[in-house]
């Protein structure tokens, strides 16, 4: 008896686990997503989003990295403001921009050049465009030679979204440390740019060797209450540098970013190069995108620096524990199911809704203390089943099996 219910609890789980790859083919064909609009509004959240945008204390603000609004300025106007704020001497200045070709100003493509030759460490962007199909086809895309030519060190910036056009939907929550083209590592624009401030952290970082890493958000610049963290990264807008609106050791040593931040700072309508982040004050079918992708760079930059990274569970262990969380479950359920038949409905629904608010709440406060993100996907999954698919077995799949179950089928009492 007792080798009998342990092979029904493996069977049992294993029959659980048979149903979630069904229901995850049919769903990959989106039969259900006419009849699911409140789906829709959640797609984009993720569980993860709640400690970042509500259970976060408020950070101090990063002094070690300073941006600069690049607004809709002409290139001589961009040579101007380089050659301002090189003469204050920072680590490094970044652009986060492109200059593919040469202009009918050729006087302000001198200005450029003129403001990219008066900085000593230049790290400019470089925009990856892999082949899926065939990685000999990689490529790479640079700024114009003759500008690119006063560049330190290249960096992509290109960051990780589900969107395929611009237009789109951009959530931003993780992105590549490194991505090999062609045999040759090339590091994230903001790698890049903290190990020139810091090569030891940088080094640290890339010796993770995780082929993606979540970002640590931290704040954002100016932003009227989109996030939770306005604030937490100083900005210069076009007046603050022609004017010299700012201290000198507010550049001196520092990280400076020429990106784009809007018209002008606090511009909340500009949607060029900008993300949803899990710092959006509204994280459940979000309506404005809150942080553009400069000041992305400069939270991954803030958390290599601090070292404050983000560890994740592996997909393996996140298999495991939904598998023994599930023959735990179908063990229980089971014996419930034997021993107190009337009883099964009510008292497996109240477990399954107990252990579903344990994993969601279990893994909020986990990276929130932690700074580790569970995966919790199958588990919850596979407990969400646990209780009616069981039914199923012993009912349907059991009996089928057993020549009474299949008697009893076809067998109609009298009334």
């Amino acid at each position: 008896m007792f080798r009998k219910f342990w092979l029904d609890v493996i069977l049992g789980t294993a029959f659980i686990f048979g149903l979630m790859g069904l229901f995850n083919s049919v769903t990959a064909f989106k039969i259900f997503d006419v009849f699911d609009p409140i789906g829709e509004a959640f797609g984009d959240m993720e569980m993860t989003d709640i400690v970042f945008s509500q259970l976060r204390d408020d950070p101090v603000a990063e002094e070690r990295v300073v941006l600069v609004n690049l607004s809709n300025l002409q290139r001589g106007e961009i040579g101007m403001m380089l050659q301002i704020i090189s003469k204050y001497n920072p680590a490094c200045i970044g652009i986060d921009s492109f200059f593919y070709d040469p202009k009918e100003d050729t006087l302000g493509d001198m200005m450029l050049m003129e403001g990219l030759a008066s900085v000593d460490n230049l790290i400019l962007a470089e925009k990856l465009l892999p082949d899926p199909e065939d990685p000999s086809n990689d490529t790479i895309l640079y700024s114009w030679e003759p500008f690119n030519q006063f560049a330190a060190s290249n960096a992509f910036v290109n960051l990780i979204t589900d969107a395929e056009v611009q237009e789109e939907l951009k959530m931003c929550r993780e992105f590549n440390p490194t991505f090999d083209i062609k045999g040759d590592q090339r590091l994230a624009f903001a790698v890049q740019m903290a190990a020139a401030y810091d090569s030891a952290a940088a080094a640290d970082f890339i010796a993770r060797n995780n082929e993606v890493e979540i970002i640590n958000y931290r704040g954002n610049v100016l932003d009227y209450g989109a996030t939770k963290f306005g604030n937490k990264y100083y900005a210069l807008d076009v007046p603050d540098v022609f004017n010299e609106n700012f201290v000198p050791d507010m550049i001196e040593g520092k990280i400076v970013m020429f990106c784009y931040l809007g018209k002008f700072l606090g511009d909340r309508e500009s949607l060029e190069d900008k993300f949803y982040t899990p710092l959006n004050e509204k994280y459940i079918g979000r309506a404005f995108p809150d942080m553009y992708g400069g000041v992305v760079h400069a939270n991954i930059i803030t958390m290599i620096l601090n070292r404050d990274y983000i560890n994740v569970m592996s997909e393996y262990a996140g298999i495991i524990f939904a598998i023994v969380l599930c023959f735990l479950n179908v063990a229980l359920f089971s014996l419930i199911y034997k021993k107190i038949p009337k009883w099964y409905d009510g008292i497996t629904k109240l477990f399954q809704l107990t252990e579903i608010a344990i994993l969601v709440y279990g893994v909020i406060y986990v990276l929130e203390l932690y700074s580790f993100k569970a995966d919790i996907a199958l588990a919850t999954f596979a407990v969400g089943l646990a209780g009616d698919s069981l039914e199923v077995y012993y009912g349907v799949v059991k009996n089928a099996f057993t020549k009474e179950g299949r008697k009893s089928l076809f067998k109609v009492d009298k009334l």
